[in-house]
């Protein structure tokens, strides 16, 4: 009888041993990048976010390159890099992004991501990275953007103390309506015609098994600091939280970092995402019990 109830412990034991899903056996691979020192468009907490988004990221397992100030030549430099981390059709591609962002359109779906070049202001399309995961051939991928993505008819000179009072907290102030022809900014009291450049000769179809979350709807403003940590921003606070929750898909991980943006900003910010998921992915995997023959 004792034998009997032993070898009935056994097979339940396991038969019910915890196994990991199939996504968990896919490569990680993260780029992070924080842009904070922006020519008289300085911002608090990319930096710290880009820190603290490495962090949740390596504990769930990805191999992260985590990089400051980037430069068009240092992203150009940094995204060739990584192809070779990358293993086609079996590595998951995570890009997070910290600092200024904007829309040069109204409800354009063209986000573009300012670079730290100091000889002139550098805007990078979104779709940049679109090309980038199609030609790697990511199994999956996912993007995090925490910038704004508002529209400005005219352009707002972070240094025009009048003005830096209410705009220092965003992370936006660059979108001008006449970006593409040439800005007009103020240094030191002179009026000055700068020139801007633009990288965004790339196409817009989101690549498969994708997606993409915002800081804010479009035409919002995303906030630098939060009142739960003024380290970070409210969405990256969320974000690096809710990474680490066990056995959601990341839909719900979102979703989660929805409700806390939308409690703390009293609804005047709100993550949005676009998306292209054939499947659900979990970055802490869901589990899946296997029932395994007991040794006879």
């Amino acid at each position: 009888m004792f034998r009997k109830v032993m070898f009935f412990s056994m097979f339940l034991f396991v038969g019910c041993a915890i196994q990991p899903s199939h996504e968990e056996i896919s490569k990680r691979v993260a780029l992070v990048i924080g842009n904070k020192h922006y020519v008289g468009n300085e911002l608090d907490n990319p930096i710290n976010d880009a820190i603290g988004m490495s962090k949740s990221l390596r504990k769930i397992g990805f191999d992260v390159t985590m990089v400051f100030d980037i430069t068009l030549q240092k992203l150009n430099q940094t995204l060739e890099g990584l192809k070779s981390k990358i293993e086609p059709y079996n590595t998951i591609v995570f890009i997070y992004f910290a600092g200024h962002g904007n829309s040069l359109q109204k409800n354009s779906s063209e986000q573009f991501l300012m670079m730290t070049d100091k000889e002139r202001p550098v805007l990078v399309s979104i779709f940049k990275f679109y090309d980038f995961l199609k030609e790697v051939r990511a199994k999956h991928s996912i993007m995090a953007i925490d910038a704004c993505r508002d529209y400005q008819k005219h352009y707002i000179p972070m240094n025009d103390i009048e003005n830096s009072k209410n705009l220092k907290n965003f992370r936006g102030n660059f979108s001008l309506e006449k970006f593409r022809a040439g800005a007009i900014r103020y240094d030191e009291g002179i009026k000055k015609d700068i020139d801007v450049l633009l990288d965004n000769d790339y196409s817009y179809k989101l690549p498969n098994s994708t997606l993409v979350s915002y800081a804010t709807e479009r035409n919002q403003r995303a906030k630098d600091w939060s009142i739960y940590d003024a380290k970070h921003s409210p969405y990256s606070y969320a974000l690096m939280k809710y990474l680490l929750d066990e056995e959601i898909p990341i839909e719900e991980v979102f979703r989660r970092v929805r409700v806390s943006i939308l409690k703390e900003t009293n609804r005047s910010q709100s993550n949005s995402e676009e998306m292209k998921l054939e499947k659900n992915i979990w970055l802490v995997p869901k589990k899946a019990q296997v029932a395994l023959t007991p040794p006879i």
